[in-house]
């Protein structure tokens, strides 16, 4: 229990701090000097109250006043100081802070890091990055938030002259927060660092790439495709020319650069990737080239162009992997197109909806064994009509095939119930009889009450 003593000095210690915006010199330093005896003291619950109210204290005298006492508290009472010096927005308190960054305690050390986000400037930037490269968890989240969010007019150019003289994990936050800060003029950086010596290096600059480019240097980009000497290196900048191609606001200029690109490159690697980013572009313009690339007599680029049409965002290869599926000599080829293919009868089309399950049924006499008719069934559980709920009840009794078949014919009848009626309800009611998984007799019932429930309102 407090003193009587301990209680006043709380009541004077508030009413100072209130007014304390109010009060000349003497009397504020009055109120200061209450401020740094409550933080002397070991009441943890006093100093808290405290440094809640020293954010509200204007003045640099009180900053200095406050640093000065900072080290001298202990660990839970620096972390809060620390919030508080940084809300208080005074950079008199920067270099208390940059101090106790270098704190053995890792609390202090992240609440420093907190607060010199609020009162850093271009003078920070190294600290917070190498601070990022060197920690873990939430001391380096920390470091990273702060640098991404520091003030200042040469911010930004110093985070970009800092770049090709940091060491490589530096490098990589450096690198980091020109995409969180949307620094545009960093783009002439970035496209130097995504050739570094250092993997990582590589990597970050690519994925920022994709935030703070524009197409204007797809050119570039697809250059270093070409050139990139690791899958890894391939994958990033596949993923980031897309990213960048589908800002051309006009959909069939947005494969240009690669296909102009495209017919000088003979090393089967890098033409198989820029393929795969024709299939991850998606633009329609680049599909004579995929079909052509079909019946190339490199093994390679064939897998890079049924992969690539395979993955297309709308239906239009769906004819020229039924092809691959049907005629192809290569099994591989063969179930990828197939897979494709499937893929391909789920997408939205014009196409009427009996000829989509005259395609499903052809997909199932293709299918060589029952994990790939499986695939098929999943793809068809995606089709709401009376015909395709008929083609998937028809492999109920199918032992291996029988839970799929279950599993879509409930899916369709959702979508179909109440436009068929009796013969939704009487193929639900199979199931609920017939299946020998609880799951599935449950989705059933529940979408036969779903729609009673319905019909009584």
């Amino acid at each position: 229990m407090k003193t009587n003593s301990t209680i006043c000095s709380a009541i004077a210690f508030v009413l100072l701090c209130s007014y304390a915006v109010c009060l000349g010199a003497s009397e504020q330093n009055e109120a200061v000097g209450i401020v740094l005896d409550i933080l002397r003291s070991g009441d943890q619950e006093m100093q808290a109250a405290a440094i809640a109210m020293v954010k509200e204290m204007p003045g640099t005298e009180v900053t200095k006043a406050l640093v000065k006492e900072l080290p001298n508290l202990s660990t839970k009472s620096q972390v809060q100081l620390l919030s508080a010096l940084g809300d208080r927005g005074d950079v008199a308190a920067r270099p208390a802070v940059v101090a106790a960054v270098k704190s053995e305690d890792e609390f202090v050390r992240i609440a420093a890091l907190r607060a010199l986000g609020q009162l850093g400037d271009e003078s920070s930037v190294e600290l917070l990055a190498q601070s990022a490269a060197g920690a873990k968890g939430a001391e380096q989240k920390a470091a990273r938030d702060s640098l991404y969010r520091l003030r200042g007019p040469n911010v930004d150019k110093v985070i970009l002259e800092a770049i090709p003289k940091a060491g490589a994990k530096t490098k990589v936050e450096l690198i980091s927060s020109v995409g969180q800060r949307n620094i545009t003029a960093g783009v002439g950086t970035l496209l130097k660092t995504a050739k570094d010596s250092d993997r990582k290096v590589r990597t970050e600059s690519l994925r920022t790439l994709k935030v703070v480019t524009g197409p204007e240097n797809l050119p570039a980009l697809v250059e270093i495709l070409i050139n990139a000497k690791s899958p890894s290196d391939r994958t990033e900048a596949e993923k980031t020319i897309a990213a960048v191609a589908h800002r051309i606001e006009d959909k069939n200029r947005q494969a240009a650069s690669v296909l102009v690109a495209l017919p000088s490159v003979k090393e089967t690697v890098a033409r198989c990737s820029l393929l795969n980013v024709l299939g991850r572009i998606g633009d329609n313009s680049a599909l004579p080239v995929l079909t052509a690339s079909l019946k190339d007599e490199n093994v390679d680029i064939q897998t890079a162009a049924i992969r690539a049409l395979a993955d297309w965002p709308t239906p239009e290869p769906v004819e020229e992997l039924l092809k691959v599926a049907e005629n192809s000599s290569n099994k591989v080829h063969r179930i990828l197109a197939l897979r494709g293919f499937v893929r391909l009868l789920g997408l939205a089309s014009d196409r009427p909806a009996d000829q989509t399950i005259e395609l499903y049924k052809k997909a199932m006499s293709l299918a060589p064994d029952a994990g790939e008719k499986k695939k098929v069934l999943s793809g068809l559980a995606n089709t709401k009509s009376l015909a395709a709920m008929q083609m998937a009840a028809g492999y109920l009794d199918d032992g291996t095939l029988s839970v799929e078949a279950g599993a879509a014919v409930v899916s369709i009848a959702g979508g179909i119930y109440a436009d068929y009626p009796e013969q939704t309800k009487a193929m639900l009611n199979q199931i609920i009889k017939t299946a020998k998984i609880d799951s599935l007799r449950e989705q059933a019932q529940e979408v036969i009450n779903s729609f009673e429930q319905n019909e009584e309102k």
